[in-house]
């Protein structure tokens, strides 16, 4: 195995390792109030890798949005070609290897605009499947009161279980997601089917 290689996944397991003790640190106190010296402690990092990695703390978060972001990203590109219950499924899987930071992402602590970010990704995935599937053909608009509404419903059941530590388990939560959505894309089937 080459070092390239290695030094790849020692990095990456390094900034995993910020970016998870960043969550844990926030959940308790404003990122205003958090150390490098208190970050690398919790981490188990060296300063100086923190330095080579990032230039501060503000760094490190935005770091941390733009992976959720890049990540999410990934599991709705294909949305509009799954079924409801393997995009549900992936998004499920994705927050139970994150907890920390997906604790972060889904309490009240974020920007609006990092939140806006994340609605935007959800609605043009859901716009983008109702269009494919039922041939909607309304203003842009009107679809995204039907997406926030629907992103509403998912973000407030997916934050209760996360801050629940996951008690429902896993399948239990994507059979009960996975019929809402079916009703609710039965409403847009029957709204908008040409």
């Amino acid at each position: 195995m080459s070092a390239d290689i290695k030094e790849d996944r020692r990095v990456r397991k390094t900034k995993k390792a910020l970016r998870e003790s960043l969550a844990e640190l926030l959940l308790e106190k404003s990122i205003h109030h958090i150390s490098v010296r208190e970050l690398t402690d919790k981490a188990d990092v060296h300063r100086s890798t923190f330095y080579a990695n990032f230039a501060d703390i503000y760094d490190l978060y935005s770091h941390v949005e733009e992976s959720v972001l890049q990540a999410l990203k990934d599991i709705f590109a294909n949305a509009h070609d799954l079924d409801s219950s393997q995009c549900v499924i992936f998004l499920l899987s994705y927050i139970s290897e994150n907890k920390e930071i997906s604790r972060l992402i889904l309490g009240h602590t974020v920007s609006n605009s990092f939140f806006n970010c994340i609605f935007d990704i959800f609605s043009n995935s859901c716009i983008a499947y109702w269009q494919k599937v039922y041939r909607v053909n309304v203003p842009i608009e009107n679809l995204k009161v039907y997406a926030k509404f629907l992103f509403a419903g998912y973000l407030g059941v997916i934050r209760d279980w996360v801050t629940n530590d996951c008690m429902l388990p896993e399948d239990a939560l994507i059979a009960l997601i996975t019929d809402i959505d079916k009703y609710f894309e039965r409403f847009i089937s029957d709204k908008f089917m040409l």
